[in-house]
């Protein structure tokens, strides 16, 4: 069979199994990122050696790289956090148009909070059952949350999940880098709180002569909360998980209002920063596998004149959950 032949065979073959290669993709960074341990293919050709079975057999697990993060490799951690600090109080100069889709809004809806702050605050009245209640309610839920996370990152080591222990990574480093944030950014608006001054919020009152380390801008509640909502989100998505995550970060948000210990400006501009640094963290630290639930690898040896494919298949990585729903689609359709 001569090369054109080969490649006229190839194509045909990817074109019946292109629905099945490309909609499992995992494009949430959900792969553990190593060679799954006992996959069978579902089909091979060993007159030839696949270049990405080579590949694969010669990378190291994801679990025992030794660049990752973890408990052992504190050092490694530190490195990812200080990488992060440098993306991320950087990016307003990575900007581009089409982020004016977000930034616009976003803008706009902080300058309204901003400015009816004060009043928000004064029609939500002084109820010291609900300030306490409020208080205790967002102080349990992060830091359940932020022992939930770590968690996580154990329950994953002792189960040999990479991925499970690669979300309370993550989750441990969004966290730290969002801390990172809003101290800095309270240090730099040194605004006070609707319990101090005369209620109104200013941003340094009192000029150099007064300043608070702990001040009200950014809410540190909601920005460590919707940090490590994404995390989640990313790394487990489905709509559940995704409404659990968001709807607790926005409970606890709305909490830090109703103590009386922030405005509304504080945590939505918190929350959207934790959001942004979720996000980040996950894009830039997630471990990254693109290889398909159905990878189909052509083979051709030159001395023989022969093809052939190596089909592989990983029912792990598939998202029958998506191709439930193409299905029933097409169902519809007809």
């Amino acid at each position: 069979m001569n090369p054109s032949s080969c490649l006229y065979w190839l194509r045909q073959t990817l074109l019946v199994v292109f629905a099945l290669a490309f909609l499992p993709t995992l494009a949430f960074s959900q792969a553990d990122g190593s060679p799954i341990s006992g996959a069978q293919n579902s089909g091979t050709n060993t007159q030839a050696d696949s270049p990405q079975r080579k590949a694969n057999d010669n990378a190291p697990d994801a679990g025992q790289r030794p660049s990752t993060c973890g408990l052992t490799r504190l050092r490694e951690c530190l490195k990812d956090v200080g990488h992060d600090q440098i993306g991320i109080w950087t990016s307003p100069l990575r900007l581009s148009p089409k982020d004016a889709y977000w930034l616009v809004p976003f803008a706009g809806a902080t300058a309204v909070t901003l400015h009816y702050d004060a009043q928000a605050q004064q029609n939500l009245g002084v109820d010291k059952t609900r300030t306490n209640a409020s208080d205790i309610f967002s102080n349990a839920v992060l830091y359940g949350s932020l022992a939930g996370d770590a968690g996580l990152y154990f329950l994953g080591n002792t189960r040999h999940d990479t991925h499970l222990s690669e979300t309370g990574r993550l989750g441990a480093e969004a966290v730290a880098d969002a801390a990172i944030v809003f101290q800095g950014l309270k240090l730099v608006a040194n605004r006070q709180r609707p319990n101090e001054g005369n209620g109104q919020g200013g941003f340094w009152p009192h000029g150099t002569r007064s300043y608070e380390w702990n001040g009200s801008f950014p809410s540190g509640h909601a920005t460590t909360m919707f940090a490590l909502a994404r995390v989640i989100a990313d790394e487990y998505p489905s709509r559940r998980v995704e409404f659990a995550a968001y709807a607790l970060a926005l409970a606890v948000s709305t909490s830090r209002v109703t103590a009386r210990v922030h405005f509304p400006s504080d945590v939505l501009v918190g929350g959207t920063l934790g959001y942004l640094i979720g996000g980040y963290v996950v894009h830039h630290h997630a471990t990254k596998d693109g290889s398909p639930a159905l990878l189909l690898s052509p083979m051709f040896e030159r001395s023989t004149r022969t093809c052939g494919a190596e089909l592989e298949f990983s029912p792990e990585r598939m998202r029958f959950d998506k191709v439930g729903r193409i299905i029933n689609r097409m169902e519809r359709g007809q």
